[in-house]
């Protein structure tokens, strides 16, 4: 009987025991950290030559334009002449309708050409937003991946970016007490593998040497 009683206490004792344990491991305080992702991305290598490459698009786009537009232009002023020269009261009823047919006519092809430069325009634009809209997420993507392996490799619960805003505009991350900031830890982790200054010069400069 004593030896029943001994091992119901023992149970007891267990029993009372693992829930505690269990709670003691509940009351640790999760590891937070926050980072700027905006910061983060706008220091990132990678983003510096994705941003030089998009200007090279933004001048491509802005010269084929110009030249469109230049073309509109000539039309436009051959039609100012030949109605200028319509309306002088010397010719004949008969010249002056042709003529009149051909400032029509012109009138017409200015319409056609400048509808077709804008519908031209709107649609480059709409393919630069969405390249720029791609290839941004891709290295926002990459961003994220590495904050994970950093907060797996120094053992944080989370990770929250204070640049984040709701649809409201307002910050998502208002207060986070004894995060640790690790934005400047995350750049110089993005950044080990740029390339040193002058190397593609340097890179080119031989290869014409060659």
């Amino acid at each position: 009987m004593k030896y029943f009683q001994l091992f119901q206490t023992l149970l007891f004792a267990a029993l009372v025991a693992l829930p505690l344990s269990a709670q003691e491991g509940q009351d640790d305080p999760d590891k937070i950290g926050t980072v700027n992702m905006q910061l983060l991305l706008s220091k990132y290598y990678k983003t510096a030559d994705l941003v030089e490459e998009f200007k090279g698009y933004e001048k491509e786009i802005v010269a084929q334009n110009e030249t469109k537009t230049e073309a509109i232009k000539t039309l436009a002023a051959e039609a100012r002449e030949l109605q200028n020269e319509a309306e002088n009261a010397s010719l004949t009823r008969e010249k002056q309708e042709e003529l009149f047919n051909k400032v029509r006519a012109r009138q017409r092809e200015l319409q056609a050409l400048e509808n077709d430069r804008l519908t031209w325009l709107k649609r480059k634009r709409a393919a630069f937003g969405e390249k720029e809209k791609i290839d941004f997420g891709k290295l926002r993507s990459e961003l994220t991946e590495l904050v994970r392996e950093v907060g797996d490799e120094r053992g944080f619960d989370f990770i929250f970016d204070r640049s984040g805003v709701s649809a409201t505009n307002v910050q998502v991350l208002a207060y986070a007490k004894d995060a640790t900031d690790l934005t400047a830890v995350l750049i110089e982790r993005a950044n080990q593998d740029a390339p040193e200054e002058g190397e593609e010069s340097e890179d080119g400069a031989s290869e014409e040497e060659e």
